[in-house]
């Protein structure tokens, strides 16, 4: 029997069609190979975020490291500094950095060295210790310094007064102390007692000194400051006068107890 005669072409077809099925299984150099720069490109910009978040963090460091040294030099004399200065003699006069920097120190410095970083009216700022000074400061054992000893005084007679006195009130208390205001007069243990008060503690912030104009006469106020709210406490000014009173109640005292407990709650809601 003979074979088809379509079969050769059948044939060559089928062997033809391999052919080509297996040329197009196979990868040729001609054939684009798979980019790597995609991968190269994401590389190279990660390690430029991470030199950049770098220096950013050493910058920041840098700054904080200042800051914190630049409140502590401030505070050996209590003095008060506002934005302005901060910016110009910490941050190179590049007052972008100014927030994300002061938040930064403000923490250390509460969580760290015990310091609260206080901001005033104005855009002030103030180091107190948030350690509070307390009665055995007055005590002639005291490490505490005479201007301490003087003003823990001040501020309890203050307090006693109804949180207000005037200067005439305050130099007669005083000088039945035998503590003298006269003008440039020395007390042998406090010093300038006048200057003191008039001008070292109200720049300190320890007193509000309050000038008042009434019939064509001046009237002198002094009130508890910022940085006394802060420090000292009304609890143990009471307590002083308590002792010295023989250890009378607090509440024989009744608007000055008053007054504390108000204090006293009004701080722990803050």
């Amino acid at each position: 029997m003979g074979l088809p005669r379509n079969r050769g072409k059948n044939q060559q077809k089928n062997l033809s069609q391999s052919i080509v099925k297996k040329k197009n299984n196979v990868t040729t150099l001609s054939q684009p190979i798979p980019s790597t720069s995609t991968n190269i490109s994401y590389i190279n910009e990660k390690s430029q975020n991470f030199s950049t978040d770098s220096m950013i963090f050493e910058e920041d460091n840098r700054f904080i490291n200042n800051l914190i040294r630049y409140f502590f030099a401030l505070d050996r004399e209590k003095q008060i500094v506002n934005k302005t200065r901060i910016i110009k003699n910490v941050f190179d006069n590049q007052g972008k950095h100014f927030s994300r920097i002061m938040k930064k120190a403000k923490d250390l410095l509460s969580k760290i060295f015990g310091y609260q970083l206080i901001e005033l009216e104005g855009n002030k700022y103030m180091l107190v210790n948030e350690i509070k000074n307390e009665l055995p400061h007055i005590y002639p054992c005291a490490t505490e310094s005479s201007q301490q000893v003087l003003l823990f005084i001040v501020l309890t007679h203050i307090f006693m007064q109804e949180e207000s006195c005037t200067e005439e009130s305050l130099w007669d208390f005083l000088t039945n102390l035998d503590i003298s205001c006269l003008d440039n007069h020395y007390h042998p243990y406090f010093g300038n007692v006048k200057y003191l008060i008039n001008e070292l503690f109200v720049a300190q912030k320890y007193l509000d000194k309050t000038i008042l104009e009434q019939n064509d006469s001046i009237k002198i106020e002094f009130k508890w400051g910022p940085r006394a709210e802060y420090e000292f406490s009304r609890r143990e000014a009471l307590n002083f006068v308590s002792e010295i009173y023989n250890r009378r109640p607090l509440n024989s005292w009744p608007l000055q107890f008053k007054i504390l407990l108000a204090r006293e709650k009004l701080n722990k809601s803050h």
